[in-house]
């Protein structure tokens, strides 16, 4: 009678086991076949599409597995306040962020990186400086309602005394890329944007000046779970972002390490 109910028990046990282990190869091809949408500041595009090539590498994945979708960060923020199927979100400025925060819509914030506010002319042209600002024809910022680094620059100019002066003068993006666009075709005599996009585009612009940095709010760049659409590549994936590794491709691209950031 023991050995029977002994017999019994060990079945019981192997099934367990078993089922344990089916377990854990289910949530892998789950993973295998997860798919996420990771929404980030225009600025972030060199940096991110290396780092998304890199972990999709890394972990054999498709690389349709990961989807991001760039864009000036108000406007992300709206698209996820609206449903949008994002999983990660990360923004230019913690202001959207917050907004995002009060209304329980991410978890997990924390600051990733950070940016500094530079001026570029088209390279070979004229190389204003800030204070010479009130000369150009035509200078291009970030909109300034949904474009952080466009309310960077507003703040800087303000605090520099020259607002004013460019107001007319300005012609408005849609993010930080179409900046550099007008700017490296010369439908903008100058134009501000983050000093990574200066670098990506250092073969058709030049940066002629830097804004001090307690002319504006520190650029930092928050990175969060969007709570409505987590899945275990989302997580896995964030992960990665906040991880060393990440961190020293994101220097690579002229971002720069912050208190508190991922590490």
């Amino acid at each position: 009678m023991n050995k029977k109910w002994l017999g019994v028990a060990l079945s019981a046990l192997l099934l367990v086991t078993a089922g344990c282990g089916q377990s854990d190869d289910t949530k892998k091809a789950d993973v295998s076949k997860e798919t996420i949408t990771v929404s980030a500041a225009a600025s972030m595009q060199a940096a991110m599409n290396e780092l998304k090539d890199d972990y999709v590498k890394a972990h054999h994945l498709d690389a349709s597995q990961i989807a991001i979708n760039y864009g000036g960060s108000g406007t992300l923020r709206q698209q996820i306040e609206q449903g949008a199927p994002t999983s990660i979100f990360i923004s230019a400025n913690e202001s959207n962020m917050r907004l995002l925060q009060d209304k329980n819509l991410v978890e997990k914030v924390k600051p990733l990186t950070a940016n500094s506010l530079v001026l570029i002319v088209p390279k070979g042209k004229q190389a204003y400086k800030i204070s010479d600002l009130g000369n150009v024809n035509r200078l291009a910022i970030g909109t300034v309602e949904t474009v952080p680094a466009g309310k960077y620059a507003e703040e800087s100019l303000k605090k520099l005394g020259v607002w004013e002066q460019v107001q007319p003068k300005l012609v408005y993006a849609k993010d930080v890329k179409a900046v550099t666009a007008y700017v490296a075709e010369a439908t903008a005599d100058a134009g501000f944007v983050y000093k990574t996009d200066a670098m990506a585009s250092k073969d058709r612009v030049v940066i002629t000046d830097t804004a001090p940095a307690d002319s504006h709010k520190p650029i930092i760049y928050p990175i969060a779970l969007v709570t409505k659409n987590e899945n275990q590549l989302a997580k896995d994936f964030y992960a990665y972002l906040t991880s060393a590794e990440a961190q020293q491709i994101l220097q690579k691209y002229g971002f720069t390490s912050v208190p508190n950031a991922a590490k």
